[in-house]
This record gives structure tokens, sequence and C-alpha cells, in this order.
């Protein structure tokens, strides 16, 4: 594989090698007598020159399609100069070679100016060939036959030049394409985990400030309250201007794209949890060192798990458990059943929160369940420690 890329990046190389093959091939048929190939009896010729100025012609030629790449029009015309000092001498299938391979190059290189320039002049000579043929010999078929073996030598290397044109065209397009989609896969996918992290942010929020306004006024516990709404309003703001400066990066490659939330943060999860009400109990396993992708997944399950709790069961205990069996990571939340509800606007509950998180796990190869479990509502999830694709530390949603 690195030698064929190594050879398809040193085109100069190509172009040489192609250059010495055409010439020892062409050497070789000289040899062998494929010579004066074009002669007929009705038409007057140089063929009693000596067979090496084929040789030479051949020379000529080779080294004028050294420059088809950079200056395929001249190379070209050095190419139909050589041809027709061939056919005067009777021509040769080396030249032949020589003549089809500037063509071809010609209409892979040259503008489409020039290109349309070469394809008329194809088809005049063509035509002309065919009828001067046809009407000195007297004999249609010669015509025919003229204008078969011209359409071939002339017409045939244009027509695939533009066939290889077209298909490289389109490979452009897919690859821009292809890119594109995955550019606007990639921000739907960002824009789903802002709305999902400003969505928890503003439920704790609206949690918090709901509990202290039920409440009889108290200074301490008011002020405890403001502070966790703080807390969380500013945890918002720095997840947002994260996401926002993702989406607006110009050079993805070079930003850092590691997003805020990952295992090092639940402590702060659980704190924030506990000063809403909740008491939560945790049994985690020392961090092994899963990638960033897994890390901000698990972040982000434990989160809308101790969210629904506080939303749907406030007051209520809560046991996180995080193990590492094997080359998996488990998650497994579970909170008591209170009769107590707290959710007082619809706003606070989109019923989108776990359809993500099933969602963010399935992309990762894990799977998640949820749903209640005797006196529990319990959360479980199963990533793998080492997904496809999580090499290169960028989370995705």
């Amino acid at each position: 594989m690195a030698l064929n890329a190594l050879w398809r990046e040193r085109r100069r190389y190509q172009d040489v090698l192609t250059a010495v093959a055409t010439f020892l091939a062409g050497l070789a048929f000289n040899l062998v007598g494929l010579t004066d190939v074009w002669t007929l009896p009705e038409i007057d010729s140089l063929a009693g020159a000596p067979s090496w100025w084929h040789t030479v012609l051949l020379a000529i030629g080779c080294l004028a399609m050294l420059g088809k790449r950079r200056r395929p029009m001249l190379a070209l015309g050095v190419g139909a100069l050589v041809g027709a000092a061939d056919l005067a001498l009777g021509g040769s299938v080396a030249v032949v070679l020589v003549l089809f391979d500037l063509i071809f190059s010609a209409g892979l290189y040259a503008s489409a100016r020039a290109r349309a320039a070469v394809t008329t002049a194809v088809f005049v000579v063509v035509g002309t060939a065919s009828v001067v043929a046809g009407l000195a010999l007297g004999e249609l078929r010669i015509g025919v036959f003229v204008s078969l073996q011209l359409t071939t030598l002339l017409f045939v290397p244009l027509w695939w030049a533009a066939n290889i044109r077209q298909q490289r065209q389109l490979g452009v397009l897919d690859a821009e394409r292809t890119a594109r989609e995955a550019v606007l896969a990639d921000r739907a996918a960002m824009a789903r985990d802002l709305h999902d992290v400003i969505a928890a942010h503003l439920s704790t929020t609206a949690i918090h400030s709901g509990a202290a306004l039920a409440a009889p006024p108290d200074t301490s516990r008011d002020r405890a309250a403001l502070r966790a709404v703080r807390t969380s309003s500013l945890a918002a703001l720095e997840e947002m201007r994260s996401m926002i400066m993702l989406l607006r990066a110009d050079d993805p490659v070079g930003t850092d794209l590691t997003l805020p939330g990952g295992v090092d943060r639940l402590p702060d999860l659980v704190a924030e949890a506990s000063a809403g009400g909740l008491r939560v109990e945790t049994n985690t396993a020392d961090d092994p060192g899963m990638p960033a992708v897994v890390s901000h997944t698990v972040y982000r399950i434990v989160r809308e798990a101790l969210t629904n709790a506080g939303k749907h069961a406030p007051g209520s205990s809560v046991t996180l458990d995080i193990c590492y069996p094997g080359d998996l990571v488990t998650v497994d939340i579970a909170n008591t059943l209170t009769h107590a509800h707290s959710i007082d606007h619809h706003a606070l509950s989109s019923g989108t929160g776990l359809v993500s998180l099933r969602e963010r796990a399935a992309l990762l190869g894990g799977d998640l369940t949820a749903g209640p479990d005797d006196a529990h509502f319990r959360l479980r999830a199963t990533l793998p420690l080492n997904p496809a694709g999580a090499a290169s530390g960028r989370p995705r949603s």
C-alpha cells in the first residue's frame, strides 16, 4: 500500500517510466518489422527511406511524452508532426502507440477549450481522410476501412480520457457530499448534546427554585437554594460556551474537542443532587483510564438519572454503582419511588432524556435499560471500554 501511494504521488516518475516502456516496446516492434504498415501501392510514400528513421521518430515522440502532463497541447503538436513524418515513411505501430498516448493525455490534462479544439480536429481529419481515400482509390470500402482505423486511433483515446475525467469528478463530488453529511451529522449530534446539557441544568435550577418558593421563607435554606441555582447556571453556561466553540471552530482538527464532563466530575453531580434533597450512596470502582468519549457518556447517564430522580422522586434514596467487568463499564442507578411529585410545569419533562441516553449508548456499541423495579426505578447501562473510533479521544454524542 505504501509503494502504491508513493507511486501515485511521483507523477514525474510515472511519465518517465511510461515513455521508456513505450520506446522499448516500439523498438521491439520496429525490429520485428512492424513498419510500413500504411503503405499502399496506389499511394506514393517515402517507404524506401532507411528503417532506422522510424526509430528516430519514435525517440522524438517518447521525449514529447515527458511533457504530456504539464504541456499536453505542445506535446500533442510534436506527436502530430512525428506521426505525419512517420506516415510519410510508410507508418509504424510504434509511433501509433506514441500518438495514442499523447491524444489521451490531451483529453485528460488539457483545458476544456483545448479539448474541444482537439475533438473538432479529430473529426475533420477522420472525415477528410475517409473521403479522400475512398475517392482516390475509387472504392467505398477503403474509405470505410480508413474511417474505422482513424476513429480507433484518434477518437477512442479522447473518449477514454473523457470517461476517466467524469469518474474523477464524480469521485470528488461524492467525497464532498460525504464530508458535508459528516459535518451535518456532527453538528446535529452536538446540538442534541447541547439540548441535553441545558435541559438538565435548567431542570435542576427550576427544581431548586420551586422547592424554595414552595416552603416558608428561611434565610439559610433560601441562600443555599440560590447557591445551587447559581452553580447549575454557571455549569450550563460553561458547557454551552464549550459547545458553541466547537460549532464555530474553523479547524475542528486543531481544536480541543474534549467536552466538559467525565467520571472525574461525578462527585460534583452527587453533591448537587444531595443539595437538592436526594440521599445518594455511591459505590464506584477506580477509573481504569477509559477514553474521553466513554467517560463523557458515563457522566451524561449519571447526570440524567440524578436529574430524573430529583424531578420525579424528590427526597428519594439513590444508589449509584459503577464497575468495570472485563472490557466493559456498567452504570447502575436506582432510586426509591416516592409519592412526592415536584413537576409543577410541563416544560420540566420533555420526555426525550432516556431516548437520548439510549442513542448515546448505542453509538458506542452498548445498551441502556430503564424502568421500575419493585420499589425502585432502575437505570442500567453497559458500555464497551474501548469502542471503535474512541482512540482519538473525540467525544461524540
